[in-house]
């Protein structure tokens, strides 16, 4: 698999010395132009906010738009978007709320030009919503947008992270049919436990929960998720545990079957860090990954964004062998095992 590093241009080339970015979300436009909201942060010392960039591909140079202003959205940390347009060219906006509290919600904000988004008076899901089972859910964050077909109908698919305690979150998913407003009530489609390579809850190496998910249709009986996981590994090696992975299912709400973190961080000068927050372009036969990734934590060691593209039909193949295992071969020299009468 080959990467590369995303070019990025300043808006109007003003280079304040500093530049992070990470959660991307890209819209395909209709002229074939790709947009792309993210949160970055383009001064030290100031907060996160949501920008955005305008590519002629999603594997860049992006070139930096002015920065959206999003209203009537309270919250500490109103970032990490999933941005789409829709066909009579307004968008919309799921946003989280808050990801270092247990008070986060999924906003949904509107736009007209793409810039200046105004929020909803009651949010798409909070916790209240999603069916407290064996995990109660306290808060939301961390969510992507996408469409699926699912009998021959239309739905929008929101894919999010539940915490059930501060930073132990699992993935979450509720189907709406396009042209409809109630999401339907969401369902735990993947949780830390079931994810061999995931640091476990309770552990002493415990880092963070499962994030930054999407869910992707690439046939009617594969889905694939991307996602964030972080590896079981001490402590003393933090900042460079995260990364993305791949799951897979038969429908889009899951359960989901962990597959593997098909993404290597990048050997940098500084060191080996990690990668995480993927999103999904649809690429006809490829399935391009735009990411986020860094050396490792620590001074000037910025979130930057990455790219790639993986085979869709290899993808589909991938998903039906984790879904449905081939059986073990015999030994050498056994005899096979007789059938059941």
């Amino acid at each position: 698999m080959i990467s590369h590093r995303v070019a990025f241009r300043r808006l109007n080339d003003i280079d304040t010395g500093y530049f992070e970015i990470k959660d991307p979300s890209v819209v395909h436009a209709p002229d074939g132009s790709y947009y792309m909201f993210a949160s970055y942060g383009a001064e030290k010392d100031k907060p996160w906010c949501v920008g955005r960039f305008k590519a002629d591909h999603p594997g860049g140079p992006w070139q930096e738009l002015e920065p959206t202003v999003i209203t009537n959205v309270p919250g500490p940390e109103v970032v990490a978007p999933a941005v789409v347009l829709n066909k009579d060219g307004t968008w919309d906006m799921l946003i989280q709320t808050s990801c270092f509290s247990t008070t986060g919600v999924i906003a949904q904000a509107t736009s007209v030009d793409g810039r200046n988004f105004i929020g909803a008076p009651l949010p798409a899901m909070t916790a209240v919503d999603v069916p407290q089972g064996d995990f109660p859910v306290l808060s939301l964050y961390d969510v992507a947008l996408s469409d699926v077909k699912i009998g021959g109908r239309d739905y929008d698919c929101m894919t999010f992270s539940g915490y059930r305690s501060l930073g132990c979150g699992d993935v979450y998913t509720s189907l709406r049919e396009k042209g409809t407003a109630a999401w339907e009530a969401p369902v735990l489609s993947l949780k830390q436990e079931d994810v061999p390579f995931h640091n476990k809850p309770g552990s002493a190496n415990y880092e963070w929960g499962l994030e930054g998910a999407k869910v992707v249709q690439l046939a009617d009986d594969a889905f694939l998720m991307v996602g964030v996981a972080f590896l079981d590994k001490d402590l003393s090696e933090r900042g460079t545990r995260q990364r993305v992975f791949f799951a897979g299912s038969k429908t889009a709400s899951g359960p989901f079957t962990a597959m593997d973190t098909p993404v290597e961080p990048t050997a940098y000068p500084e060191g080996t860090g990690e990668n995480g927050h993927p999103d999904t372009v649809d690429r006809g036969d490829k399935l391009g990954l735009l990411y986020q990734e860094r050396a490792g934590e620590g001074e000037g060691k910025p979130w930057h964004l990455r790219y790639t593209e993986f085979d869709k039909d290899e993808l589909v193949i991938k998903i039906r062998a984790a879904l449905h295992p081939a059986p073990p071969k015999p030994a050498s020299g056994a005899a096979p095992r007789p059938h059941s009468p």
